[in-house]
């Protein structure tokens, strides 16, 4: 017997699987006649996710995909193991300061801002006060990047300037936040369409939250 959550992670799995190869696919319903390994794996990867709720399943399970895509399948045990952790460490990097014209971009980028408008209207704030908003004596923005609900282009699209934080926090946090802060700036005012996303995505947003 496996629980809805294992079952998600069956399924999220079998997407990526799927989609690496540009195959369609159909989510599985029925997991009476699971093989027993599967249920192991399928058992650690629950813990594995429940301890670190800030890993991304569709990332871990895409990235050893993207990042060695002569592979043909990589199956679920595969990801119980310390190798899984590193792609995905790989991974998010190379996403951090990918094409931020790319359609994957800008989905991410339109996700992020809808979060940040869902906090916004939660804790009553204005885009402007975004920034500056603290939380256990943090910037808010700070925890909000490290569990991947925003990203760099997310701070840019704010025009973020300089974070209000001691140096030595933030190189605890992210030890490269200045080269990727600055890598990614670069790249976003190059950028054509994500800058006037991003332009026009202010706009809409400042409106609404003023309007709440």
């Amino acid at each position: 017997m496996i629980s809805e959550f294992e079952k998600q992670i069956y399924n999220n799995h079998l997407v990526a699987s799927r989609k690496s190869k540009g195959e369609a696919f159909k989510l599985k319903k029925d997991f009476s006649n699971l093989e027993e390994d599967k249920v192991v794996s399928l058992q650690k990867l629950s813990r594995l996710f429940n301890n670190y709720p800030n890993l991304i399943q569709e990332d871990f399970f895409m990235a050893p995909h993207k990042l060695y895509p002569d592979e043909s399948y990589y199956p679920l045990e595969f990801y119980t193991k310390p190798k899984a952790i590193k792609c995905y460490t790989q991974y998010r990097k190379q996403l951090e300061i990918q094409d931020p014209d790319s359609p994957d971009s800008l989905r991410r980028l339109a996700e992020s801002l809808k979060f940040v408008v869902r906090y916004c209207v939660e804790n009553n704030l204005q885009l402007s006060e975004y920034e500056v908003n603290m939380e256990k004596s943090m910037p808010c923005f700070v925890q909000h990047l490290k569990d991947h609900k925003i990203n760099y282009y997310t701070l840019h699209s704010l025009t973020f300037k300089k974070p209000q934080i001691e140096s030595r926090i933030l190189d605890f946090i992210f030890p490269d936040f200045y080269e990727v802060f600055q890598k990614t700036k670069n790249k976003f005012f190059a950028s054509k369409k994500m800058k006037e996303f991003a332009k026009q995505a202010k706009e809409k947003i400042s409106r609404r939250l003023n309007n709440e």
